[in-house]
Protein backbone atom coordinates (compact mmCIF):
# COMPACT_ATOMS: atom_id res chain seq x y z
CA UNK A 1 0.00 0.00 0.00
CA UNK A 2 1.44 3.49 -1.11
CA UNK A 3 0.97 6.32 1.23
CA UNK A 4 -1.65 7.64 -0.79
CA UNK A 5 -3.59 5.02 -0.69
CA UNK A 6 -2.54 4.36 3.67
CA UNK A 7 -3.36 8.82 4.08
CA UNK A 8 -7.25 8.05 1.99
CA UNK A 9 -7.92 4.70 4.53
CA UNK A 10 -6.48 6.80 7.29
CA UNK A 11 -8.93 9.67 6.84
CA UNK A 12 -11.64 7.27 6.39
CA UNK A 13 -11.44 5.66 9.45
CA UNK A 14 -11.35 8.80 11.48
CA UNK A 15 -14.50 9.72 9.40
CA UNK A 16 -16.11 6.16 10.46
CA UNK A 17 -17.80 6.67 13.96
CA UNK A 18 -19.49 10.01 12.48
CA UNK A 19 -20.63 7.75 9.28
CA UNK A 20 -21.85 5.17 11.65
CA UNK A 21 -24.04 7.63 13.78
CA UNK A 22 -25.37 8.95 11.06
CA UNK A 23 -26.10 5.85 9.13
CA UNK A 24 -28.17 4.91 12.14
CA UNK A 25 -29.74 8.10 12.65
CA UNK A 26 -30.81 7.43 8.66
CA UNK A 27 -32.33 4.15 9.63
CA UNK A 28 -33.83 4.88 12.49
CA UNK A 29 -36.08 7.84 10.64
CA UNK A 30 -37.03 5.78 7.82
CA UNK A 31 -38.31 3.17 10.03
CA UNK A 32 -40.12 5.06 12.61
CA UNK A 33 -40.95 8.12 10.66
CA UNK A 34 -41.37 7.35 7.26
CA UNK A 35 -42.07 3.79 6.14
CA UNK A 36 -44.72 3.63 9.54
CA UNK A 37 -47.02 5.25 7.28
CA UNK A 38 -47.40 2.21 5.00
CA UNK A 39 -48.18 -0.47 7.37
CA UNK A 40 -51.28 -0.52 6.94
CA UNK A 41 -50.71 -0.89 3.02
CA UNK A 42 -48.14 -3.52 3.69
CA UNK A 43 -46.14 -2.35 0.64
CA UNK A 44 -43.07 -2.54 2.53
CA UNK A 45 -41.20 -5.80 2.65
CA UNK A 46 -37.64 -5.72 3.98
CA UNK A 47 -36.93 -2.65 6.17
CA UNK A 48 -33.29 -1.07 6.00
CA UNK A 49 -30.20 -1.62 8.02
CA UNK A 50 -27.31 0.29 6.64
CA UNK A 51 -23.80 -0.90 5.83
CA UNK A 52 -20.68 1.14 5.61
CA UNK A 53 -18.49 0.62 2.57
CA UNK A 54 -15.57 -1.47 2.74
CA UNK A 55 -12.23 0.10 2.75
CA UNK A 56 -11.06 -1.44 -0.29
CA UNK A 57 -14.07 -1.05 -2.22
CA UNK A 58 -13.75 3.16 -0.59
CA UNK A 59 -9.73 3.07 -2.37
CA UNK A 60 -10.55 1.43 -5.61
CA UNK A 61 -13.56 3.66 -6.39
CA UNK A 62 -11.40 6.76 -5.15
CA UNK A 63 -8.00 6.34 -6.89
CA UNK A 64 -8.94 3.50 -9.24
CA UNK A 65 -11.81 4.20 -11.54
CA UNK A 66 -11.71 5.33 -14.79
CA UNK A 67 -13.45 8.73 -14.17
CA UNK A 68 -11.19 10.08 -11.20
CA UNK A 69 -12.63 11.72 -7.72
CA UNK A 70 -11.52 15.94 -7.04
CA UNK A 71 -12.25 15.35 -3.36
CA UNK A 72 -13.76 11.56 -2.83
CA UNK A 73 -14.67 11.69 0.76
CA UNK A 74 -17.31 14.40 -0.66
CA UNK A 75 -17.65 12.90 -4.19
CA UNK A 76 -18.12 9.53 -3.09
CA UNK A 77 -21.35 9.79 -1.89
CA UNK A 78 -22.79 5.80 -1.19
CA UNK A 79 -19.71 6.08 1.79
CA UNK A 80 -23.15 4.34 4.08
CA UNK A 81 -25.73 2.30 2.25
CA UNK A 82 -29.25 1.44 3.03
CA UNK A 83 -31.98 -0.09 1.55
CA UNK A 84 -35.71 -0.39 1.37
CA UNK A 85 -37.51 -3.18 -0.51
CA UNK A 86 -41.08 -2.86 -1.51
CA UNK A 87 -43.53 -5.17 -3.10
CA UNK A 88 -44.29 -3.75 -6.07
CA UNK A 89 -42.43 -0.62 -8.64
CA UNK A 90 -45.68 1.47 -8.36
CA UNK A 91 -44.64 1.58 -4.58
CA UNK A 92 -41.28 3.18 -5.26
CA UNK A 93 -42.49 6.43 -5.93
CA UNK A 94 -44.37 6.15 -2.84
CA UNK A 95 -41.61 6.09 -0.37
CA UNK A 96 -39.12 8.12 -2.75
CA UNK A 97 -41.64 11.42 -2.30
CA UNK A 98 -41.84 11.18 1.55
CA UNK A 99 -38.01 10.48 1.77
CA UNK A 100 -37.42 13.66 -0.70
CA UNK A 101 -39.54 15.82 1.53
CA UNK A 102 -39.05 14.63 5.00
CA UNK A 103 -37.25 17.82 6.61
CA UNK A 104 -34.59 16.30 9.06
CA UNK A 105 -32.17 15.95 6.18
CA UNK A 106 -31.24 16.93 2.64
CA UNK A 107 -31.62 14.76 -0.50
CA UNK A 108 -31.27 14.08 -3.84
CA UNK A 109 -32.49 11.65 -6.62
CA UNK A 110 -28.82 10.25 -8.03
CA UNK A 111 -29.98 7.31 -9.87
CA UNK A 112 -33.75 7.16 -11.45
CA UNK A 113 -34.73 4.06 -12.75
CA UNK A 114 -37.81 5.68 -15.45
CA UNK A 115 -34.92 8.00 -16.31
CA UNK A 116 -32.66 4.97 -17.79
CA UNK A 117 -35.38 3.01 -18.83
CA UNK A 118 -36.19 6.02 -21.36
CA UNK A 119 -32.07 6.64 -22.07
CA UNK A 120 -32.04 3.50 -22.79
CA UNK A 121 -35.31 1.62 -23.57
CA UNK A 122 -33.50 -1.36 -25.18
CA UNK A 123 -31.51 -2.53 -22.50
CA UNK A 124 -32.44 -4.64 -19.44
CA UNK A 125 -30.55 -3.98 -16.58
CA UNK A 126 -30.51 -3.91 -12.41
CA UNK A 127 -32.48 -1.10 -11.35
CA UNK A 128 -33.28 0.21 -8.15
CA UNK A 129 -33.87 4.31 -7.15
CA UNK A 130 -31.22 5.90 -4.99
CA UNK A 131 -31.80 8.65 -2.82
CA UNK A 132 -28.67 10.83 -1.20
CA UNK A 133 -29.33 12.37 2.08
CA UNK A 134 -26.76 14.08 4.34
CA UNK A 135 -27.32 16.46 7.29
CA UNK A 136 -29.01 19.71 6.85
CA UNK A 137 -27.22 23.08 8.10
CA UNK A 138 -29.10 23.03 11.38
CA UNK A 139 -28.32 19.77 12.24
CA UNK A 140 -26.31 20.37 15.82
CA UNK A 141 -25.09 16.50 16.18
CA UNK A 142 -22.37 16.88 13.95
CA UNK A 143 -19.75 19.91 13.13
CA UNK A 144 -20.84 21.94 10.69
CA UNK A 145 -17.35 20.97 8.72
CA UNK A 146 -17.65 17.10 8.97
CA UNK A 147 -21.69 17.64 7.39
CA UNK A 148 -20.49 17.43 4.11
CA UNK A 149 -18.94 14.08 3.98
CA UNK A 150 -21.77 12.81 5.71
CA UNK A 151 -23.94 11.04 3.12
CA UNK A 152 -26.17 7.90 2.81
CA UNK A 153 -27.45 6.30 0.01
CA UNK A 154 -30.74 5.21 -0.20
CA UNK A 155 -31.49 2.10 -2.75
CA UNK A 156 -35.63 1.84 -3.14
CA UNK A 157 -36.15 -1.34 -5.04
CA UNK A 158 -39.04 -4.06 -5.25
CA UNK A 159 -38.83 -7.53 -4.63
CA UNK A 160 -38.14 -8.73 -8.03
CA UNK A 161 -35.28 -5.89 -8.34
CA UNK A 162 -34.00 -7.14 -5.17
CA UNK A 163 -33.67 -10.60 -6.07
CA UNK A 164 -32.31 -9.92 -9.79
CA UNK A 165 -29.54 -7.72 -7.51
CA UNK A 166 -28.78 -10.74 -5.55
CA UNK A 167 -28.42 -13.07 -8.64
CA UNK A 168 -26.36 -10.73 -10.24
CA UNK A 169 -24.22 -7.50 -8.76
CA UNK A 170 -21.99 -9.25 -6.16
CA UNK A 171 -21.72 -12.68 -7.86
CA UNK A 172 -21.80 -11.46 -11.86
CA UNK A 173 -21.56 -7.75 -12.49
CA UNK A 174 -18.44 -7.79 -9.66
CA UNK A 175 -16.74 -11.31 -10.19
CA UNK A 176 -15.38 -12.98 -12.19
CA UNK A 177 -18.56 -13.47 -14.72
CA UNK A 178 -18.98 -10.25 -15.74
CA UNK A 179 -17.30 -10.64 -19.01
CA UNK A 180 -19.07 -14.38 -19.52
CA UNK A 181 -21.21 -13.21 -22.58
CA UNK A 182 -23.49 -16.15 -22.02
CA UNK A 183 -24.45 -15.66 -18.62
CA UNK A 184 -25.31 -12.13 -19.28
CA UNK A 185 -27.41 -12.86 -22.09
CA UNK A 186 -29.42 -15.02 -19.02
CA UNK A 187 -29.50 -12.05 -17.05
CA UNK A 188 -30.91 -9.48 -19.46
CA UNK A 189 -33.71 -11.92 -20.36
CA UNK A 190 -34.65 -12.56 -15.99
CA UNK A 191 -34.45 -8.81 -16.03
CA UNK A 192 -37.08 -8.18 -19.18
CA UNK A 193 -39.73 -11.49 -17.78
CA UNK A 194 -39.30 -9.61 -13.90
CA UNK A 195 -40.25 -6.30 -15.74
CA UNK A 196 -42.88 -8.06 -17.59
CA UNK A 197 -43.89 -9.44 -13.98
CA UNK A 198 -44.27 -6.69 -12.23
CA UNK A 199 -46.15 -5.00 -14.93
CA UNK A 200 -48.70 -7.15 -14.09
CA UNK A 201 -48.17 -6.78 -10.54
CA UNK A 202 -48.93 -3.26 -10.76
CA UNK A 203 -52.36 -4.24 -12.73
CA UNK A 204 -53.72 -6.92 -10.79
CA UNK A 205 -53.35 -4.05 -7.83
CA UNK A 206 -54.76 -1.68 -9.78
CA UNK A 207 -57.94 -3.40 -10.27
CA UNK A 208 -58.36 -4.46 -7.06
CA UNK A 209 -58.44 -0.85 -5.91
CA UNK A 210 -60.93 -0.46 -8.29
CA UNK A 211 -63.91 0.85 -6.70
CA UNK A 212 -66.46 0.52 -9.82
CA UNK A 213 -65.23 -3.17 -9.85
CA UNK A 214 -68.28 -5.66 -8.35
CA UNK A 215 -66.76 -7.52 -5.64
CA UNK A 216 -64.57 -4.65 -4.69
CA UNK A 217 -67.78 -2.24 -4.14
CA UNK A 218 -69.52 -5.43 -2.80
CA UNK A 219 -66.64 -5.81 -0.15
CA UNK A 220 -67.14 -1.78 0.48
CA UNK A 221 -70.83 -1.39 1.05
CA UNK A 222 -70.95 -4.39 3.18
CA UNK A 223 -68.31 -3.35 5.71
CA UNK A 224 -70.33 -0.08 5.86
CA UNK A 225 -73.14 -1.83 6.91
CA UNK A 226 -71.53 -4.26 9.12
CA UNK A 227 -70.14 -0.86 11.03
CA UNK A 228 -73.81 -0.12 12.23
CA UNK A 229 -72.94 -2.67 14.62
CA UNK A 230 -69.03 -2.62 15.14
CA UNK A 231 -67.94 0.87 14.46
CA UNK A 232 -64.46 0.19 14.92
CA UNK A 233 -64.32 -2.57 12.75
CA UNK A 234 -61.33 -1.39 10.06
CA UNK A 235 -60.83 -3.04 6.50
CA UNK A 236 -57.40 -4.27 7.89
CA UNK A 237 -58.92 -6.55 10.15
CA UNK A 238 -61.03 -8.53 7.26
CA UNK A 239 -60.50 -12.34 6.97
CA UNK A 240 -60.26 -13.04 3.17
CA UNK A 241 -60.25 -16.61 3.54
CA UNK A 242 -64.04 -16.61 5.32
CA UNK A 243 -64.98 -13.82 2.87
CA UNK A 244 -63.75 -14.99 -0.40
CA UNK A 245 -65.28 -18.43 0.46
CA UNK A 246 -68.68 -17.18 1.30
CA UNK A 247 -68.45 -14.69 -1.67
CA UNK A 248 -68.26 -17.71 -3.78
CA UNK A 249 -72.01 -18.40 -3.45
CA UNK A 250 -73.02 -15.68 -5.04
CA UNK A 251 -71.68 -16.85 -8.50
CA UNK A 252 -74.66 -19.26 -7.53
CA UNK A 253 -77.22 -17.16 -5.82
CA UNK A 254 -76.61 -13.42 -6.10
CA UNK A 255 -77.85 -11.14 -3.79
CA UNK A 256 -77.92 -7.68 -4.94
CA UNK A 257 -76.53 -4.93 -2.72
CA UNK A 258 -79.71 -3.22 -2.50
CA UNK A 259 -81.92 -6.78 -1.12
CA UNK A 260 -78.86 -7.28 1.35
CA UNK A 261 -79.27 -3.57 2.76
CA UNK A 262 -82.89 -3.82 3.04
CA UNK A 263 -82.36 -6.96 4.70
CA UNK A 264 -80.16 -5.86 7.40
CA UNK A 265 -82.04 -2.66 8.24
CA UNK A 266 -85.09 -5.17 8.86
CA UNK A 267 -83.21 -7.54 10.99
CA UNK A 268 -81.28 -4.97 12.53
CA UNK A 269 -82.29 -6.50 16.05
CA UNK A 270 -81.59 -9.85 15.36
CA UNK A 271 -78.37 -9.11 13.94
CA UNK A 272 -77.17 -6.85 16.86
CA UNK A 273 -77.56 -9.91 19.27
CA UNK A 274 -75.78 -12.11 17.02
CA UNK A 275 -72.90 -10.27 16.19
CA UNK A 276 -70.83 -10.59 19.54
CA UNK A 277 -67.15 -11.56 19.90
CA UNK A 278 -68.13 -14.90 22.03
CA UNK A 279 -69.89 -16.39 19.50
CA UNK A 280 -67.08 -16.98 16.86
CA UNK A 281 -64.82 -15.08 14.40
CA UNK A 282 -67.10 -15.44 11.46
CA UNK A 283 -69.92 -13.34 13.14
CA UNK A 284 -66.85 -10.60 13.55
CA UNK A 285 -66.52 -10.29 10.23
CA UNK A 286 -68.78 -8.07 7.34
CA UNK A 287 -69.40 -11.44 5.36
CA UNK A 288 -71.36 -12.81 7.61
CA UNK A 289 -74.45 -10.56 6.93
CA UNK A 290 -74.27 -12.23 3.09
CA UNK A 291 -74.01 -15.91 5.33
CA UNK A 292 -77.20 -14.80 7.51
CA UNK A 293 -78.72 -13.42 4.55
CA UNK A 294 -78.65 -16.65 2.67
CA UNK A 295 -79.34 -18.41 6.16
CA UNK A 296 -83.30 -16.50 6.38
CA UNK A 297 -83.67 -16.88 2.14
CA UNK A 298 -81.76 -19.39 0.71
CA UNK A 299 -80.97 -21.81 3.43
CA UNK A 300 -80.95 -25.56 1.24
CA UNK A 301 -78.67 -23.54 -0.61
CA UNK A 302 -76.48 -22.42 1.56
CA UNK A 303 -76.08 -26.64 3.33
CA UNK A 304 -75.54 -27.54 -0.07
CA UNK A 305 -73.10 -25.32 -1.34
CA UNK A 306 -70.88 -24.16 1.84
CA UNK A 307 -67.26 -24.77 1.36
CA UNK A 308 -65.94 -23.95 4.71
CA UNK A 309 -65.86 -26.21 7.79
CA UNK A 310 -69.32 -28.06 9.51
CA UNK A 311 -69.06 -26.10 12.65
CA UNK A 312 -69.07 -22.68 10.99
CA UNK A 313 -72.10 -23.93 9.35
CA UNK A 314 -73.36 -25.00 12.36
CA UNK A 315 -72.39 -22.07 14.27
CA UNK A 316 -75.00 -20.06 11.83
CA UNK A 317 -77.66 -21.89 12.79
CA UNK A 318 -77.13 -21.99 16.65
CA UNK A 319 -76.48 -17.94 16.22
CA UNK A 320 -80.02 -17.75 14.75
CA UNK A 321 -81.73 -20.22 17.60
CA UNK A 322 -82.01 -23.46 14.93
CA UNK A 323 -81.59 -27.23 15.40
CA UNK A 324 -78.45 -27.75 12.48
CA UNK A 325 -80.25 -31.26 12.12
CA UNK A 326 -83.92 -30.45 11.34
CA UNK A 327 -82.93 -29.06 7.87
Amino acid sequence: MNKQEEAILNDFNNLLPSLKVWGNFVDNCLTTEILSQFSKENIVKILPSNRIKDEKSFLFKALYRKKPYKNPFIDIEDKIGTRIVVLKSSDIEKVADEILKFPKWKSKITKNIQQEIEDKPNIFDYQSLHIVVEPTEDDLTFNKDIRPFLTCEIQIRTLLQHAFAEVSHDSTYKGPYKNDKGILRHLAKSMALMEATDDYFCNIFALMSDEKRYYSNYMKEMIELYKSFNKDFDKQDLNFSLTDSIFELLEIQNVELSDLTFYVEKHKAKLEKIIKPQLGLLMQQPIFLLANYYFDNHRTMLKENWTLSEDALKSIYTANNTSYNSY
